[in-house]
């Protein structure tokens, strides 16, 4: 595990300098602007959420599972096709944010309230930062154009892309509306571009074959399942500092997480008045966050969902140790990150 993260970090600061070129790069050919906002205040507030925060975990998992494989890819165009899935996550988060009315993220102002204070207008900052997101997935396609790959990989991991997006959106919807199961919703919203996705995608740029790519999917689904459980549990009870947003927002948002339904299931009439009681509500005080937050705790489902993140966790590593045909040297990070996921506390 600590091997893992210190890949991990090493990938980091790499991909943290790619990134500032391409910003930099993406600055240069935006039309001026007479006006504020102006194009290039949309790139940059696209490249500020993007370095404010983040692991690069997405498209580590995507050039980590390329290394699973002998790929013969120049390195440099493999980076930039696995950060189109970080460019990728920054549009989600960008419309996230605008849907959910969430004023701050990764410790920071979201990208509507950024441009709503450049505008002079919260209306304007909402349809500025939908178009802020908009660039960012733009951005997220053109990164798998490099003319080093090769057309038919490039053309496979632009469908998995695709699919990734095809499937996080139907996920935000069913969150949006209520009444799917959480974990149904898990797999759609979060499983889907923060490790099958990526996993299949570095997976199709090396030009894995399709048992080998399979594989891997029976790896990112639960780990990614996993991972939502975990960003639950934190939201509840972890702290902001580490969050970057504010703990409790998805109560206040009226999110009927895993955590949520497993501690409603679990409550007496005391305990499910509690939780009720902010459930839903954006006026809700920290006080009665708080108070909720202990009730959920006093049913048991933060130990119900500790116990499905380990459950989750292990049959994520089962399907990766007995996937026949992978590098050790890939498939050595992809255990290791699946352990760093399990126990992370931000």
């Amino acid at each position: 595990m600590q091997q893992a993260r210190a890949t991990l970090d090493a990938f980091r600061e790499r991909a943290d300098a790619r990134l500032e070129e391409l910003f930099a790069s993406w600055r240069r050919r935006a039309l001026p602007g007479t006006a504020r906002p102006a194009p290039g205040d949309l790139v940059e507030a696209v490249a500020d959420l993007t370095r404010r925060g983040g692991k690069r975990l997405r498209p580590a998992l995507a050039f980590h599972a390329a290394c699973c494989f002998d790929h013969d890819l120049d390195e440099a165009a493999l980076l930039d096709a696995c950060l189109g899935v970080e460019l990728l996550q920054t549009y989600l988060l960008i419309h996230d944010d605008v849907m959910d009315g969430d004023a701050e993220r990764r410790g920071g102002p979201s990208v509507h309230v950024v441009l709503a204070r450049l505008a002079g207008s919260d209306e304007t900052g909402r349809s500025l930062a939908i178009l802020a997101g908009d660039l960012a997935c733009a951005l997220s396609q053109e990164l798998l154009l490099h003319p080093a790959l090769p057309p038919e990989r490039a053309r496979a991991a632009a469908w998995e892309l695709f699919r990734m997006q095809w499937e996080v959106i139907q996920g935000q919807l069913l969150d949006l509306v209520g009444g799917a199961d959480p974990l149904d919703v898990h797999d759609a919203k979060t499983a889907s571009y923060t490790t099958r996705g990526p996993v299949r995608l570095g997976a199709a740029l090396a030009g894995a074959a399709q048992p080998q790519v399979a594989a891997l999917e029976r790896y990112g689904t639960p780990l990614g399942r996993a991972f939502q459980v975990r960003d639950d549990l934190l939201g509840t009870f972890g702290k902001q500092a580490d969050l970057g947003k504010p703990v409790g927002s998805d109560l206040r948002a009226g999110k009927r997480t895993s955590l949520v339904r497993a501690a409603l299931d679990r409550a007496d009439a005391a305990q499910r008045a509690a939780i009720l009681d902010v459930l839903g509500r954006p006026g809700a005080t920290d006080a009665q966050i708080a108070s909720a937050c202990s009730a959920i705790e006093a049913t048991g489902a933060r130990q119900h969902e500790e116990a499905l993140i380990e459950s989750l966790t292990a049959e994520a590593l089962a399907a990766l140790d007995t996937a026949d045909g992978l590098r050790e040297v890939g498939r050595a990070f992809l255990r290791g990150v699946a352990l760093l996921l399990a126990d992370r506390d931000r």
